[in-house]
């Protein structure tokens, strides 16, 4: 199996600058999954609901950064963040 991996966040960030990064983040993956509903003739009732499931942890996520990064607020902290992507090929598997 052929694996990729991209170093997409790997530092420590000022605890601001890592607040506005990760909510960026989670704020690009709603987006791209809007826009996959938005092509709603090419997926099927069940990918939309799963997507639309998938939105709402998303939210939830977001909510819980917010009560994270208030326990922190006003101290003088960094947060170490490390997001690598790993990709591995495999064929589908039909049933």
């Amino acid at each position: 199996m052929k694996v990729h991996k991209i170093r997409l966040l790997d530092n420590n960030y000022e605890i601001v600058v890592a607040n506005q990064l990760v909510k960026k983040c989670i704020e690009a993956k709603i987006d791209f999954i809007q826009e996959r509903l938005q092509e709603s003739n090419t997926i099927t009732i069940e990918e939309t609901e799963r997507l639309k499931s998938r939105i709402n942890e998303l939210n939830a996520e977001m909510r819980s950064l917010d009560l994270f990064m208030e326990r922190y607020d006003g101290e003088d902290v960094e947060l170490e963040i490390g997001a690598t992507i790993v990709m591995s090929v495999k064929q589908p598997e039909y049933a």
